[in-house]
């Protein structure tokens, strides 16, 4: 992908999952303490209950199933909003439909909040607080120019590498199996250690999984296109191709007809009757603000803010950086800016 910004980068990575601390902010419905009655008004008392969950090195869905193991409860039953990265340290929100009692473990803490009247859904967050540490940078001084540019001309909204699996070729699996090729199968059991003996054996949420990646994909390669012939933030909407996707004459519906073609496809190709599913377009923003960005260059490095300064080195090689995004943008793409190592 282009770079969007034109400052040279600082280099630099993160070490750990203390490196990455990524706070969920909720909607604001969920936070409310009093509510309007026919008698007046009246502190929130349920049915639902806020929780805050703490973890780290752990996926979301697999924190879930822990939580719903150690408090016997179905896992359905339990409301999030978003899905927060495993090499991470990470807080975010759930509800439970019952009160129950918190705990602690090495990479879990979930505590109570307060009674709330509504059960979490995906997507219901404004978006998220992102402190990322990068370690040995080389030019860490660059951080400040590119800081100012992503602040005054924000931010490409890139798909993240994250979304494409450790390997970074699920997406070359959801375009196999748009085309039908045989060779998913054992792509699939490959990569992921599994015996599959067919496609339809396999659920169909995984196999979605895969097609989303394409999707991702193919929204990437446009957005790259634009991003290497303007200069000027487009803050609209670009598609995702999806089966139902009605692709305009403009430039994103442009690029992604001609992306579709060139591998073979068409929106009618998202729906799979043989395997029973199908998966319909939608839009993303091509441009996101980058909001309260703070930097700081340092010798020294905070593991949290509750802790002090930590002093590991003699050079002022390491950089802190503060910043929202909203929902669905992904930190990997503004670091990727930042460090600008060609790794990412």
């Amino acid at each position: 992908m282009t770079y969007w910004t034109k400052s040279p980068g600082t280099g630099g990575k993160i070490k750990s999952e203390e490196d990455f601390l990524v706070d969920e902010v909720p909607m604001k419905k969920f936070l409310v303490k009093f509510q309007r009655t026919s008698s007046g008004v009246s502190p929130v008392s349920g049915p639902y209950f806020l929780y805050l969950l703490k973890k780290k090195g752990r996926t979301t869905k697999d924190a879930l199933v822990s939580i719903a193991k150690k408090l016997d409860i179905n896992k359905n039953d339990i409301g999030y909003a978003g899905l927060k990265d495993k090499f991470a340290t990470t807080s975010q929100y759930i509800t439970l439909k019952k009160k129950v009692e918190g705990f602690k473990t090495n990479d879990l803490e979930l505590s109570l909040t307060s009674p709330c009247g509504n059960m979490m859904s995906i997507g219901e967050l404004e978006g998220n607080k992102f402190t990322i540490t990068l370690h040995g940078c080389k030019n860490p001084k660059n951080v400040e120019k590119t800081s100012k540019e992503l602040q005054k001309r924000g931010m490409p909204n890139y798909f993240g590498p994250q979304r494409f699996g450790v390997n970074k070729d699920n997406h070359k699996i959801g375009r196999m199996l748009l085309k039908r090729d045989d060779k998913a199968l054992s792509r699939i059991n490959k990569n992921y250690k599994k015996k599959y003996t067919s496609l339809k054996s396999i659920d169909k949420k995984v196999l979605k999984f895969f097609i989303h990646a394409y999707q991702s994909f193919v929204f990437n390669r446009v957005l790259d296109e634009y991003v290497k012939k303007n200069t000027k933030p487009w803050y609209e909407s670009f598609p995702i191709a999806g089966f139902d996707t009605k692709l305009k004459s403009d430039f994103a519906g442009k690029e992604t007809k001609r992306i579709l073609e060139a591998d073979g496809l068409t929106p009618e190709s998202f729906r799979i009757n043989e395997l029973g599913l199908t998966c319909v377009g939608s839009v993303r923003s091509a441009f996101v603000d980058v909001k309260n960005i703070r930097c700081e260059i340092s010798k020294n490095i905070r593991l949290s803010k509750a802790q002090p300064m930590l002093v590991l080195n003699t050079k002022p090689n390491i950089i802190v950086l503060e910043f929202e995004l909203p929902k669905g943008s992904y930190a990997t793409v503004l670091i990727r800016e930042v460090v600008k190592d060609g790794r990412i």
